[in-house]
């Protein structure tokens, strides 16, 4: 097998280079015949708008018992090995680092079944994700957006729109800096900024998930990174995409998922492009008819959510029955009950006589999937009058 390399600059830096006058690292681009993808660190100075990003938010706590600074900051590259015959991707993990242990993922590996996990990173808006998102929903298929601070103040509605139509958004940090040899608090800061950020501003909370700027990541960022409640979702299929000004064109990317395009994959696809844009409903259709259906990442990275509720009939007195929740393994996430009549019509509370059914949802935390609970009935019995 011929082992190449595919490099790639950061997103968030086209972003900086067009917003103000910076530092630029270049794309490299890559011969067509690539079988192993690497992201190489950039660590070009961010400045003008994109570095005016910064938002003071609270910082989440990181675990008090591990020394960070012991852990090695030494940098690597995500890479993978492309297997022939829709075989999974092979794993470019640096030696000594364990990802199971620091909770970092590049596809399902717990799965032979024809799904594929669609993984988005918008450094910044080009005029593609609306029809991105009209795509997706075409299809029914959901995905997970990672967005970068920039992103969120500059399309806010993009943000609310992926949230309502039923997308994980994920982190990309604030500013897309190289995580890997960075301090425990300017991790922290990045991350939390990014999330705090995304919650100001589209009244969203920010799925526990994180992409790492340029693939780039250490024994320390992955650590922190996990103890601050994200899970890193690096990714098995890839090709050069995100240089605006060199696509490879929308055949060539109809063409890479007809043929790498494996059980649980977890495909790098970048908003910015155009050819992207262009084949996402061929691809979908494609992968519909090779019998491939659309998860997304929370079915395998996050542990099943329990929710269970109760409720006792009563004499009518006036009052709202009271729903009590038994049992709820996502502490702290917002449960909503839904309550209907014996019409089927969904009512605020179970007030007057009659038959209802009620069931609750839990939503996501950063360790538990969404859930709903068990479906129960109860009445309230009319008084009597003697």
């Amino acid at each position: 097998m011929t082992v190449m390399r595919l490099k790639r600059h950061m997103t968030g830096l086209i972003l900086a280079a067009m917003l103000a006058a910076g530092t630029i690292q270049p794309a490299v681009a890559a011969p067509e015949n690539t079988m192993q993808c690497a992201q190489l660190a950039a660590s070009a100075p961010l400045t003008g708008a994109l570095a005016e990003a910064s938002y003071s938010a609270p910082l989440t706590e990181i675990s008090a018992s591990t020394n960070y600074w012991a852990l090695s900051s030494q940098g690597y590259e995500w890479w993978f090995i492309r297997q022939d015959g829709h075989r999974k991707s092979v794993s470019g993990a640096a030696a000594g680092v364990d990802f199971k242990s620091l909770d970092a993922w590049f596809l399902n590996p717990q799965t032979y079944e024809k799904v594929i996990y669609l993984t988005f990173d918008c450094g910044y808006e080009n005029g593609y994700t609306p029809k991105i998102l009209k795509t997706l929903k075409k299809h029914g298929a959901k995905a997970l957006f990672f967005v970068t601070g920039a992103y969120i103040k500059s399309r806010p509605d993009l943000v609310k729109q992926m949230k309502r139509e039923g997308h994980l958004v994920g982190n990309h940090t604030m500013t897309h800096p190289n995580l890997a040899g960075m301090s425990p608090d300017g991790i922290r800061a990045e991350l939390d900024g990014c999330a705090s950020l995304m919650k100001k501003m589209t009244g969203y909370e920010m799925d526990p998930y994180l992409r790492p700027p340029a693939g780039a990541y250490s024994q320390r960022s992955l650590a922190v990174t996990r103890d601050l409640g994200f899970h890193t979702v690096f990714w098995s299929m890839a090709y050069q995409d995100w240089n605006v000004n060199q696509q490879p064109g929308k055949a060539y990317v109809i063409d890479h998922f007809r043929k790498y395009v494996h059980p649980g994959a977890i495909p790098l696809i970048h908003t910015v492009s155009s050819s992207n844009a262009e084949a996402l409903d061929t691809v979908l259709t494609d992968l519909e008819k090779a019998g491939y259906r659309f998860g997304t990442v929370d079915e395998f990275i996050l542990k099943e959510g329990k929710l269970k509720i109760s409720a006792r009939s009563k004499v009518y007195d006036g009052k709202p029955v009271e729903i009590l929740v038994l049992r709820n393994t996502n502490s702290g996430a917002k449960v909503t009950i839904e309550i209907f009549n014996d019409e089927g019509r969904k009512v605020k509370k179970a007030v007057k006589p009659g038959r209802y059914t009620a069931v609750a949802h839990v939503a996501a935390t950063s360790q538990y999937r969404a859930a709903d609970s068990n479906v129960i009935k109860f009445r309230i019995r009319g008084v009597r009058h003697h």
